[in-house]
């Protein structure tokens, strides 16, 4: 049986010495009967290390050559004697113009363009979302934490427009004065660390917050909370919005 003629070819432009590797056989095909490719272009199929053969010398592209235009010219004024003369080469034909044009290659500024506006948009959505408000939904566990006496609940407050204040308490009794109107978290840490010194189970730790705070108050607690509980100092903890107990 005949051998299979090659799906793609390694393509050497000679007057531009340019060589395009793995072209498909329609492209080399069309390249041919377009002229961009003349006889004295050279072929070999892709991936294979054989010698390179003219474009002229492949039976597969043979017919897509362009053929000579013969020049007809009168011998004389009497006489009905015609000469035919042969066109030029066809590499004298071809060679000024370009050996590929640049839209068929994949153009990847685009697809690049894109990927960096993409990463621009996620970029900023993260950044956004580290200051909007918490919309943090009912716990599943909740009810236990009201209910437990042991629980602890730090909760933040909004002193006014700008700056808020933390309390720390124990189950449901209002916040001693010493625990409450914290001006920061690192007070409100410290209170709570006072009273994890004085428990021998480890507790449940509540973050109990406004709905309209900024997440980064969470956030920031929670990180400790996480080093607390990585300790054993608790058992868990859990940031729900909550209406923390006023102390009477």
């Amino acid at each position: 049986m005949p051998a299979k003629p090659p799906k793609t070819f390694d393509v050497w432009f000679k007057a531009a010495n340019t060589v395009y590797r793995a072209v498909p056989y329609h492209v080399v095909a069309d390249w041919t009967q377009q002229g961009r490719l003349g006889r004295t272009d050279q072929l070999r199929p892709a991936g294979l290390e054989v010698p390179w053969k003219p474009v002229g010398e492949w039976e597969l592209f043979s017919d897509y050559l362009p053929r000579p235009v013969p020049t007809v010219t009168a011998a004389s004024a009497t006489g009905a004697a015609i000469a035919v003369l042969d066109a030029p080469e066809e590499e004298t034909l071809f060679t000024s113009r370009r050996p590929v044009e640049e839209d068929d290659d994949v153009d990847m500024i685009p697809l690049i363009d894109i990927s960096m506006v993409l990463l621009v948009f996620f970029i900023m959505v993260s950044a956004a979302g580290a200051l909007s408000p918490v919309d943090v939904p009912d716990m599943m566990y909740g009810g236990e934490l009201r209910t437990d006496a042991e629980a602890i609940t730090i909760s933040i407050e909004k002193a006014n427009a700008e700056d808020v204040h933390y309390s720390v308490r124990v189950g449901q009794n209002p916040p001693t004065a010493e625990m409450s109107h914290l001006p920061n978290p690192e007070a409100a840490l410290k209170a709570l660390d006072q009273l994890l010194g004085q428990r021998i189970r480890p507790p449940e730790v509540r973050i109990a917050c406004a709905k309209d705070l900024p997440s980064e108050r969470v956030i920031e607690l929670s990180k400790e909370l996480k080093k607390r509980l990585d300790q054993r100092k608790i058992n868990s903890f859990v940031a729900t919005v909550n209406e923390a107990p006023k102390k009477q």
